[in-house]
């Protein structure tokens, strides 16, 4: 029998972090235009710095010297990982500013000397940047090289009731997301947030009036780029493990998918996107478990789902599902809806006008 609570905990983590990922992403190429292909490698950062950083601290602090992709500190950390839950919750809030530190570093970094040569050159440096980290993980020795870090604490492992800890880590995701998507909606209705949409439209205009365009990316990068790591540390901890290969350019894809499903320019539409394609995750895992004699991987039924709903989206509604909506100023609010109000009223007296002149025409003829 399905069991609907059950599902819900596994499948609102997965959408708290993809949902994180396309208000990033929205961020970067709804409101400014930037098309970063290389989204996957910042959330990548961010994974392995939080468990770096939480597999060392813990080993450290019980006094146990064990290289950390070692069988005796995945075995030492299964036993030691529910002693302290103070340690628990401290490490994972480090982990997390760290995550969001280092994983924004890397984005300003990487974006702001191709940001001067021209926004051409972005998407591929980022992307380049993606696979050649992923590479250079693959054989980084001090994480596990390809093998990756297991036995990453979990925040609430000091819980015994395995149900309310996965429901805390649930509350936990959901409240970072919502944080977020209240952050980057006062961006977006901010003098900052205008700029970032004048850069979109014309950067070559925002230039000549006087806005720092490489510099205002590089800010936006650093944020989107921190915020994803942030994304990246959460999914290390709701894995408990994180290997190179679970950050391939697949996953940025994926995240442009939400976001263009859902609306590019709309952190609602990003989220409503995040839901449908994350929901299609699980729903196309669960296949492997109920039809285990299917000719056709369940993955590759997920990609073409995507494929003919992208397809569909684009034909209908070009914009997306959720459109993107005016910027929520004050002199909108004092002259937005007076206009809209002028615009029904003028369109009422055209449309009166049309039919008297049409009137008039019909008696001139009748006579």
């Amino acid at each position: 029998m399905f069991d609907l609570a059950s599902f819900l905990i596994s499948w609102l983590p997965i959408f708290s972090i993809y949902a994180i990922l396309a208000l990033c992403l929205n961020m970067e190429i709804g409101y400014t235009g930037m098309a970063n292909f290389g989204l996957v490698a910042f959330y990548g950062i961010g994974a392995f710095v939080a468990g770096y950083t939480s597999m060392t601290i813990f080993l450290s602090f019980y006094g146990y010297d064990y290289p950390i992709y070692s069988l005796d500190a995945i075995i030492t950390m299964g036993k030691i990982a529910g002693r302290d839950p103070w340690l628990n919750i401290s490490v994972f809030i480090l982990a997390l500013a760290l995550a969001f530190l280092v994983a924004g570093l890397a984005g300003y970094l990487v974006s702001f000397p191709t940001l001067r040569v021209g926004p051409a050159f972005l998407g591929i440096t980022i992307l380049s940047f993606g696979e050649m980290l992923r590479v250079f993980m693959k054989h980084f020795q001090p994480t596990g090289g390809s093998y990756g870090l297991l036995g990453i604490p979990h925040p609430f492992a000091w819980v015994p009731d395995p149900t309310t800890k996965n429901i805390l880590f649930v509350i936990v995701t959901l409240a970072i997301l919502v944080s977020v998507f209240i952050y980057f909606e006062l961006l977006a209705n901010s003098p900052y947030g205008r700029v970032l949409k004048s850069v979109r439209e014309d950067e070559v205009a925002s230039l000549c009036l006087g806005k720092p365009v490489p510099r205002i990316k590089a800010e936006l990068l650093f944020v989107a780029s921190g915020v994803s790591g942030v994304a990246g540390a959460l999914y290390a901890f709701y894995l408990g493990s994180v290997t190179p290969d679970m950050f391939v350019t697949a996953v940025t894809f994926e995240v442009w998918s939400m976001v263009i499903l859902g609306g590019r320019g709309n952190n609602l539409g990003a989220i409503l996107g995040a839901s449908i394609f994350s929901l299609l995750n699980r729903v196309t895992s669960i296949l492997n478990f109920i039809f285990l004699d299917l000719p056709i991987d369940p993955n590759y039924i997920r990609w073409m789902i995507t494929g003919v709903l992208i397809i569909i989206v684009l034909i209908y509604k070009p914009k997306g599902i959720l459109a993107e909506k005016p910027v929520k100023t004050d002199a909108w609010r004092m002259f937005g809806e007076v206009q809209r109000d002028w615009d029904r009223i003028i369109s009422v007296i055209q449309r009166a006008s049309e039919y008297f002149k049409r009137a008039l025409y019909w008696l001139i003829g009748g006579k």
